[in-house]
């Protein structure tokens, strides 16, 4: 199994010198900072260098979530609900995500920054804030991924001079990106105001489908998990929360930028959030994939941006870099949009399109 997909499975890679793993439980001092079976919330920091030892990159792991009783007491019993097996280092170059990257020409901006894997294990987008455990078939599950959050900002401060960041950039993958759409704002408040602030959102923007309405309902209600997300957009939606945990409905929320690195064919919303007759079907993998692209470029104007690719992928790994038709990829041009400039990137090929995931292919329309 390549790097890619046991980085989205939870299976972490190792290495002899790599980033350190920073545990946040009760035995650390962060009382409530568990994962669903009980282990203590856990992140991998690896340090900056020159210009960018004040500046942070976080990133949120992301696989899924449950909603129920029984998947989330399923999913306890494993890496995405916990971390007693996880390793004391993490290699982040073998995760083959280049927003790690030490390369300055891979990772223009972030290159030398500290850089921050918050591992998820909560199965409710970094959220839940229920106090006490839920008993499920005899097991005490804990819905607390508000106060691994909470945890995370405060351990960065009191270890790596948080406090003194200059420029963050909050990112996450799938159900990571997922939770910066969600929660971008309020994490605006655990960081110093002096500080720039942006997510950076590698397929995260879904479509609000009917189908996973319960199983989004499940993780506000039963998992608390309304704190952290946008007050207006629950005001808007009083009665149907859920809505917000929406990379399509929330966007038009956001007060803090945020730039969206997305597929219109993605491929975990082929399979999962499409019909089974509609993934098979040219014309409806179209009609959804125009759908989800003019939402995206509807709502992220400004101060928002995005790169809307045609490659059929999910998540962002090193053999997945597609170019922009002036041979721009999306690390490029999200640096290029942190500085100020040009904000939004288009691949504009129909679907299917293999060459559009080459990284190595030069695109013109």
């Amino acid at each position: 199994m390549p790097w890619s997909q046991l980085w989205l499975l939870g299976m972490l890679p190792t290495a002899a010198f790599a980033a350190a793993a920073q545990r946040l439980g009760p035995d650390t001092g962060y009382a409530k900072a568990q994962c669903l079976d009980g282990s203590p919330g856990l992140y991998y920091f690896s340090h900056g260098s020159g210009d960018g030892i004040k500046k942070f990159f976080i990133f949120h792991q992301g696989g899924g979530w449950c909603g129920s009783d029984t998947s989330c007491l399923e999913r306890s019993k494993g890496a995405l609900g916990s971390t007693k097996s996880d390793a004391e280092q993490m290699d982040f170059e073998a995760l083959g995500n280049l927003k790690f990257s030490r390369d300055p020409t891979t990772n223009p901006l972030m290159y030398n920054w500290n850089h921050a894997y918050l591992r998820y294990c909560d199965g409710g987008y970094y959220s839940g804030q229920r106090d006490e455990p839920k008993m499920i078939q005899q097991s005490s599950i804990f819905y607390r991924g508000r106060y691994i959050t909470e945890a995370l900002f405060s351990d960065l401060t009191k270890k790596f001079g948080f406090a003194n960041t200059t420029d963050v950039v909050i990112s996450g993958c799938s159900a990571g990106a997922m939770r910066v759409f969600a929660h971008l704002d309020a994490l605006r408040s655990f960081i110093p105001g002096s500080a720039k602030v942006v997510g950076l959102a590698d397929s995260g923007y879904y479509m609000d489908v009917n189908m996973f309405t319960p199983l989004k309902r499940y993780v506000v209600t039963e998992q608390n998990a309304t704190g952290l997300l946008n007050q207006e957009c629950l005001k808007t939606f009083e009665g149907q929360e859920e809505k917000c945990l929406v990379g399509s409905v929330i966007a038009g929320y956001l007060k803090t930028p945020i730039f969206a690195f997305q597929s219109r064919f993605d491929s975990d919303q082929r399979s999962c959030e499409m019909g089974p007759l509609c993934r098979l079907s040219t014309s409806c993998v179209k009609a959804y994939a125009g759908n989800l692209s003019q939402s995206l470029e509807k709502t992220l104007q400004h101060p928002h941006g995005y790169f809307l690719d045609s490659c059929v992928r999910h998540c962002s790994f090193d053999n997945l870099a597609p170019k922009d038709a002036k041979g721009i990829y999306p690390l490029q041009a999200f640096a290029t949009w942190y500085g100020g400039g040009q904000a939004n990137y288009s691949q504009e090929f129909m679907y299917p399109c293999p060459d559009c995931c080459n990284a190595g292919l030069e695109l013109t329309i």
